[in-house]
């Protein structure tokens, strides 16, 4: 019924809210990721996920994956910014922390550390429920300059995942 998800998304909201905002005050843009990608790995690591880093020959690209068998359900993850859109938090209006410097103008600060936080989520519900299955989390850079994904498409990563889950 999903209660036990929620609840746990509850008691670690402290814990996504830093991670978030660690990517937001460290914002890197595409195929720079280098902290915002380690930042996340190191979580999911943390949580019991096998990583595969470099994946499709980008080395901020990686996939975390636990569990196994049927259904293969994937997220993905979004973590890099864009160039000259650097912004203090809490500003409404535009308020450069470094003059030209990059910044999550799409949020993927935000959107990353969501994933990973619904694939924990989720690897938790199924080991809960004793349920079938692998969740994967991939790890996509380059988002803003629309190449990320499809170097790991030609790399094989989304091979054997029967459904992948975004938000943008």
């Amino acid at each position: 019924d999903g209660r036990a998800t929620d609840a746990y998304l509850d008691q670690t909201r402290e814990r996504w809210e830093k991670v978030a905002r660690q990517i937001w005050d460290t914002p890197e843009t595409g195929l720079k990721e280098t902290r915002s990608s380690a930042a996340l790995i190191d979580i999911l690591q943390k949580e019991g996920f096998q990583v595969t880093r470099g994946v499709g020959g980008e080395p901020t690209a990686f996939v975390a994956t636990a569990g196994s068998g049927e259904p293969v359900i994937g997220l993905l993850a979004e973590y890099d910014a864009l160039p000259g859109l650097s912004q203090a938090a809490g500003e409404a209006k535009k308020q450069a922390v470094h003059d030209g410097a990059p910044g999550h103008g799409c949020g993927h600060n935000l959107l990353g550390t969501a994933s990973v936080s619904a694939a924990i989520a989720a690897n938790r519900e199924r080991i809960a429920r004793k349920l079938p299955g692998t969740i994967q989390l991939f790890g996509t850079p380059a988002e803003e300059i629309l190449f990320g994904k499809t170097f790991m498409i030609r790399g094989g990563a989304f091979e054997h995942t029967g459904a992948v889950f975004a938000w943008h």
